[in-house]
């Protein structure tokens, strides 16, 4: 088989990639060994960032956050809730802080508005009763599974293709590149083969093994996180 873009992983960045190139007129075949949204796209909490939460920290992600919010807010709306969302302080928390936050919030062009804590307790009743600070920021609610197959529906509309429940094995280089993409399909056993002219590793935290089967080593650190 032969493709312009052969990519490699079927969550948000691998069906968005799909849909993209299709729209540009670019052939492609999407492979994912298991299904779509399998991996880390399906299996997160489903905050939409307003940007609010990096602030501080990082600025340069707050913009990003509220960039891409109201981008996906523009061209997905029904896959998106607009929940809203709090920034809370309790007592013992750094007072400055919290006084401060909506200034860091303006700097980055996040809207925020201070609440009264009553008003606060009545979106969220079980709020703590040290309760001394609220904030109402634009965060919202995005359905993975929704997003994603409609990327990859108006993909596959378009032309491209999509093999599920099929694995990357290996690849042949020449010259240091990749010429073909060996595979096997985990539910049949059969091999295949696909000659593209651009290899896409969008294998998630999966990257680096598909990585090494090229003899590429990424730097991918996994971290664990707390509900």
């Amino acid at each position: 088989m032969e493709t312009q873009v052969l990519i490699i992983g079927g969550g948000i960045t691998g069906v968005g990639l799909a849909r993209d190139l299709a729209l540009r007129g670019v052939e492609s075949v999407l492979v994912e060994r298991r299904d779509i949204n399998a991996g880390a796209s399906g299996a997160n909490h489903g905050l939409l960032h307003s940007g609010a939460r990096y602030v501080r920290s990082d600025p340069a992600a707050a913009v990003e956050c509220r960039e891409e919010s109201a981008l996906l807010k523009r061209l997905a709306p029904h896959c998106i809730e607009d929940t809203g969302g709090l920034f809370v302080a309790v007592e013992g928390d750094d007072e400055t802080y919290a006084a401060e936050f909506p200034a860091f919030c303006e700097r980055s062009g996040i809207a925020c508005h201070p609440i009264s804590l009553g008003e606060a307790r009545e979106l969220e009743p079980v709020l703590s009763d040290r309760l001394m600070a609220a904030y109402q920021v634009e965060d919202a609610s995005v359905d993975p599974f929704h997003l994603s197959l409609d990327n990859i529906s108006e993909a596959l509309e378009l032309g491209s293709r999509v093999m599920l429940h099929t694995r990357v094995v290996g690849f042949n280089r020449e010259n240091g590149r990749i010429r073909r993409t060996r595979l096997v399909n985990d539910e049949t056993g059969e091999e295949m083969v696909i000659e593209a002219e651009q290899v896409v590793n969008a294998a998630g935290a999966w990257a680096k093994g598909v990585a090494a089967l090229a003899g590429v080593e990424v730097d991918l650190f996994s971290s664990p996180t707390s509900a």
